[in-house]
C-alpha cells in the first residue's frame, strides 16, 4: 500500500460492529478477508506513518506494536475470542532522554470512537520505584500535579489509581500523596464517533492528540 494514509475505511468499522454481535471463530473466519484488508492492512500502514511522524516530532526512536485481535481468554470469564477494536502503541527508546522503555503513545480505534493516549498501563519495579522517588521530590512531585492538572482543564481522562490507600514508608508532602496510588500514569483523550480516524488527515490528528498528552509521556521518560 503506497502513498500516504488516506483513513480507516468505513468498511472496517462496520466489521468490527458485526464482530460485536457475532463474536465467533467461524463467523470471524468466514469474514477474514474483510478485516485483513480493511482493518489491519489499513492498521499496519497508518502505524507506519504514525511512527514516522512521530520520530520527526521526538526526534528520536520509536518503537511502534499492534495489538492482536485475538483475545487471551486465559483468566478471563468473558470467552469471546476477538477484540472489537484495533489498538496500537508506539514505545519511547532509552537514550538521554529516559532509561528504559516504560512509556509510550497509545491509539485505539473501536465501535464506538476514537481513543489517544500517553504514559505507561503498568511501570516495571525499577521504574515505578524512580516514579515514587520523583514524587517524593518536592519539585517533581508539584510538578507533576500541576501538569495532571492542566490536562484534566484540557479535556483528557487520567489513569485512576491503582491502589485504594497510599503505600507507607514513603516521606512526601500530603498535597502530593494521591500521586503515589498510581503504579502506572496514563493521560486519554476521548472522542465519539470516527471523524477523527476515517479522513486523509488521520495521522495528523493522532500526532496532534499526542502532542496533548505528551507532558506524561517526556515525565516518565526521564525518570
Amino acid at each position: 500500500m503506497g502513498g500516504g494514509f488516506e483513513g480507516f475505511p468505513k468498511a472496517g468499522i462496520k466489521f468490527l460492529k458485526d464482530l460485536e454481535q457475532n463474536n465467533s471463530r467461524d463467523w470471524f473466519n468466514d469474514n477474514k478477508k474483510t478485516y485483513e484488508q480493511s482493518v489491519k492492512a489499513l492498521a499496519e500502514h497508518f502505524l507506519s506513518e504514525v511512527q514516522a511522524a512521530l520520530e520527526k516530532k521526538l526526534n528520536g526512536e520509536v518503537v511502534p506494536k499492534l495489538f492482536r485481535i485475538h483475545r487471551d481468554v486465559r483468566f478471563s470469564k468473558d470467552k469471546t475470542p476477538y477484540n472489537t477494536h484495533e489498538r496500537m502503541a508506539f514505545f519511547g527508546k532509552p537514550g538521554k532522554a529516559g532509561q528504559g522503555t516504560h512509556s509510550g503513545f497509545y491509539f485505539s480505534l473501536d465501535t464506538k470512537g476514537v481513543f489517544y493516549g500517553a504514559g505507561s498501563m503498568n511501570l516495571e519495579k525499577q521504574a515505578l520505584e524512580k516514579y515514587r522517588a520523583a514524587v517524593c521530590d518536592g519539585k517533581h512531585g508539584a510538578s507533576l500535579d500541576k501538569m495532571m492538572k492542566a490536562l484534566v482543564k484540557k479535556g483528557c481522562r487520567l489513569s485512576e489509581p491503582d491502589l485504594k490507600r497510599v503505600p507507607s514508608g514513603y516521606d512526601i508532602d500530603p498535597a502530593y500523596a494521591h500521586l503515589l496510588q498510581h503504579k502506572g500514569l496514563a493521560a486519554w483523550i476521548d472522542n465519539k464517533g470516527h471523524a477523527k480516524a476515517t479522513g486523509q488527515d488521520a495521522v495528523k490528528q493522532a500526532v496532534s492528540a499526542f502532542t496533548t498528552v505528551r507532558p506524561i509521556y517526556d515525565f516518565l521518560m526521564d525518570l
